[in-house]
């Protein structure tokens, strides 16, 4: 094969490859301009409009009820059980005797310091006559006016021991659990039941944040809620603690709050509190507001005048605040009036093109351009 050959062929596998090229070139360009000219199916979405609501920061706190006046029942010395006065959720009255501890030894003490006390109120007595007759002299009578008062006070320190071995009611209310029985021995100290008073209304505390606690006074409501609680239930705020604990930097806050169902001593109940003036904010419903790790966003409906694509979707970030109800609080990002996707909106994309569904469930006509169906 002789060079002119050779160059021939080379020259033939160039042009081949070239035209290759080129047609390959004009596949892939009408390809994309096919595409370009191609517009992408709506997709049909539900919209709501951004509106105005005043909105007031609040803050949320575990709360205990806690009855006006409480206390734990003990026996202050020890002994063994002579009679029980209360039953089980039983109301008592102020003063009502409740227990008895058994005192018969603590009793004839008391007769008898009573006779000695007789005893030593004659000798007194005579003393003083034989004092007046020139037969005794004031040491005598000295003596036995001395002897007469230990004995009165040997009678009253055994009759204080009595009434220490008998427990009363402090105040009228409501008596817990029994659970001691007579001829149980009983150790000083010893746990016998609780009383809660009866009154019309209960305190409710809970502990708040200090630069909150710092907006609240007396006499400002504060919202309950629990099981049983009746919807928007309140309470009065009656106390602040003068100082905030060290270790949560937290003050304690007590309300006051009227008798009612859920509302027994002991049981908890969320207290909502207003931590801010109430101002105007923007709401959506809760299916326009899309949570991704990158940030929260909405779907703003555009409908640009002379756009022959027909109404988008802009993907639009937000910062949002709590739901309220079915709604969320948006505080940053869009306009009052503005129109977000509700339902279908997780189908969209920057830019996507909608066909808007209204509210009697039928859609709307298709953007121009937008294929039909058969």
């Amino acid at each position: 094969m002789n060079r002119r050959a050779l160059l021939l062929i080379v020259i033939t596998l160039i042009a081949v490859v070239a035209a290759l090229g080129s047609y390959k070139y004009w596949r892939v360009t009408a390809a994309i301009a096919a595409g370009a000219a191609f517009a992408n199916p709506a997709e049909s979405v539900s919209v709501a409009v951004a509106h105005p609501i005043n909105w007031q920061v609040a803050a949320s706190a575990p709360g205990t009820v806690v009855a006006r006046e409480f206390v734990t029942l003990s026996n202050e010395l020890p002994g063994t059980v002579a009679r029980v006065s209360f039953h089980s959720g039983e109301v008592v009255e102020a003063g009502q005797v409740l227990l008895e501890l058994d005192t018969r030894s603590e009793r004839a003490e008391l007769r008898s310091a009573e006779a000695d006390i007789t005893l030593a109120r004659l000798t007194a007595e005579r003393t003083r006559k034989l004092v007046e007759q020139r037969a005794g002299t004031q040491a005598e009578v000295d003596r036995a006016e001395a002897q007469l008062a230990q004995a009165e006070a040997r009678r009253d320190v055994i009759a204080t021991t009595i009434q220490r071995r008998t427990v009363r009611a402090p105040f009228r209310g409501r008596i817990g659990l029994r659970d001691v029985h007579p001829g149980q021995y009983l150790a000083a100290g010893s746990e016998l039941t609780t009383l809660e008073s009866v009154a019309e209304s209960v305190f409710v505390d809970f502990r708040l944040q200090q630069e909150i606690a710092a907006q609240l006074a007396p006499g400002m409501e504060v919202r309950l809620a629990g099981a049983g609680l009746p919807a928007g239930a309140t309470a009065v705020v009656r106390a602040i603690d003068a100082r905030a604990d060290e270790a949560s930097r937290t003050v304690r806050v007590r309300a006051e709050a009227p008798v009612a169902a859920g509302l027994t001593p002991g049981a908890f109940v969320e207290v909502t509190v207003a931590a801010a003036a109430a101002r105007e904010v923007l709401a959506v419903p809760q299916a326009a507001v899309r949570r991704a790790a990158f940030g929260d966003h909405v779907y703003v409906i555009r409908e640009d005048a002379g756009d022959a694509k027909g109404p988008t979707a802009e993907q639009r970030f937000v910062r949002t605040g709590p739901t309220l109800d079915s709604e969320v609080v948006i505080l940053d990002g869009l306009a009052a009036g503005e129109r977000v996707a509700t339902e279908g909106s997780f189908k969209l994309r920057q830019g996507s093109r909608v066909k808007i569904i209204e509210a009697d469930g039928k859609a709307g006509a298709p953007a121009a351009g937008a294929p039909r169906g058969s």
